[in-house]
């Protein structure tokens, strides 16, 4: 996803974080450490390679669990790379925007897109032709990150083309449907006055529809979701769920190594939506008592409504985003205002203006959302501890797994952590469950 794509949710605040409670989210890149990997590498010989619930495992004819030193090279030198592209990404994101703004250029489409007279179809246009000009100059980038550095590392089971088709998708549902937010938020700036707080409450619902609709309607264009084959597996679960109270949730596998080798899980949806996924290499590579832990786990977000506090919690952070933003936005566009091409902010033209303000406001959020996230994680483990009966060496090995399989690093430096990561480092989770006693 580019720069202008990924700002362009950040009008919604957190929704990328409400769609999933993953168990192990990818962090944020944004910034890293690189003297931080090291660490990581040697903090990770925890690996719990004697226990009988640790099968072995591969991918291809490579065995990944327990861990090789080739192995744990790689997770150095992965680590060492996703640190330093949290700063290039960042920058890259923020300079393509400046230079769409300060060159004239947004001020351009805006031109262009008037001639479709009306209104709506104005603002349609221009979101059209700044997502496309933005997918163009961040796609060697993207196709640097997104497809050679994870080929490289051995994660990727696609071809260019697949891996192509799938991000021109994602352009493309983005340019259908990213209008709405969009649309009413300008309508908004130019009849309201306290538009920041108008549009804050009124995502609320467009929020409760993206969560209900994207897993039953947007995933399935890019993965099989079928329930688990594996019946005593589901047998399993299903006592969890009737353990823990849940009605009315479906747990699904997902085709993730359609895609990738990595290993992950999460919950998602609401009412009729609700479901737990679990990604099929997870399947593969986990002990029964694993993914029990991992299912404990995610039905504890349901339990403690982390889905509906996460609503809360967007709603906050965009009201609190967009008063800054309307506090200080309009003085640089006064200021700047010849090389911008519009004066004021009710100018479509200023779009990505306001992408450059709210990621700069929700990178220097970041400790704050991201506090909150560890601490409901924190709470899921807990609950999956309490629910799921089993060994808190079996946990352990489950987050163990993750790091290895995922090459994470386990032990980020604190800063790193605080600033970036949505879920407690797979070191302190390790520890965590090893000694607690339900």
């Amino acid at each position: 996803m580019t720069g202008t794509s990924r700002f362009l949710f950040i009008l919604l605040g957190l929704i990328t974080l409400l769609l999933a409670c993953p168990l192990m989210a990818e962090e944020n890149p944004q910034a890293g450490d690189t003297p931080t990997a090291e660490q990581a590498a040697n903090s990770v010989d925890t690996t719990v390679s004697d226990s009988s619930s640790a099968t072995a495992a591969s991918v291809g004819d490579e065995p990944l669990y327990p861990m090789s030193p080739e192995r744990k090279a790689k997770l150095i030198s992965y680590s060492r790379f996703r640190n330093i592209w949290r700063f290039v990404d960042i920058f890259l994101s923020l300079g393509i925007l400046l230079l769409i703004l300060f060159t004239g250029f947004s001020a351009r489409l805006r031109d262009w897109a008037a001639k479709a007279k009306n209104k709506f179809l104005v603002a349609w246009l221009f979101l059209i032709l700044l997502l496309l000009t933005d997918y163009l100059l961040n796609l060697p980038f993207s196709i640097y990150r997104g497809f050679i550095v994870e080929n490289n590392y051995g994660f990727l089971n696609q071809t260019f083309l697949q891996w192509w088709g799938e991000d021109l998708l994602g352009l493309l549902l983005l340019m259908i449907f990213a209008i709405i937010p969009v649309w009413f938020l300008y309508r908004l700036i130019s009849e309201r006055k306290l538009w920041w707080l108008w549009f804050s409450l009124g995502a609320i619902p467009f929020i409760v529809l993206v969560i209900v609709v994207v897993p039953v309607v947007i995933s399935p264009m890019f993965n099989k979701f079928e329930p688990l084959k594996d019946k005593a597996l589901e047998t399993e679960i299903l006592a969890l769920a009737d353990k823990a109270g849940i009605e009315g949730f479906d747990v699904f596998q997902v085709n993730a190594s359609k895609q990738s080798d990595k290993i992950n899980a999460y919950v998602t949806g609401m009412f009729c939506s609700k479901r737990i996924v679990l990604y099929d290499n997870m399947i593969k590579n986990f002990t029964t008592d694993e993914i029990k832990f991992v299912m404990g786990h995610e039905m504890g977000h349901y339990v403690m409504n982390h889905i509906w506090k996460g609503v809360g919690l967007a709603v906050i952070f965009i009201m609190l985003a967009l008063w800054l933003t309307n506090m200080t936005i309009h003085r640089v566009i006064d200021r700047f205002r010849d090389r911008l091409g519009f004066d004021k902010l009710s100018d479509i033209a200023s779009l990505p203006l306001l992408m450059v303000y709210l990621s700069i406001i929700g990178f220097i959020f970041n400790p704050l959302t991201n506090g909150l996230s560890r601490y409901h994680e924190r709470q899921s483990d807990t609950y999956g501890m309490d629910i799921s009966g089993v060994s808190g060496e079996a946990a352990a090995i489950a987050f163990d797994k993750l790091s290895v399989y995922n090459l994470s690093d386990p032990d980020p430096h604190p800063v790193i952590e605080f600033w970036f990561y949505s879920h407690p480092a797979l070191k302190k989770r390790m520890e965590f469950v090893r000694e607690y006693r339900p």
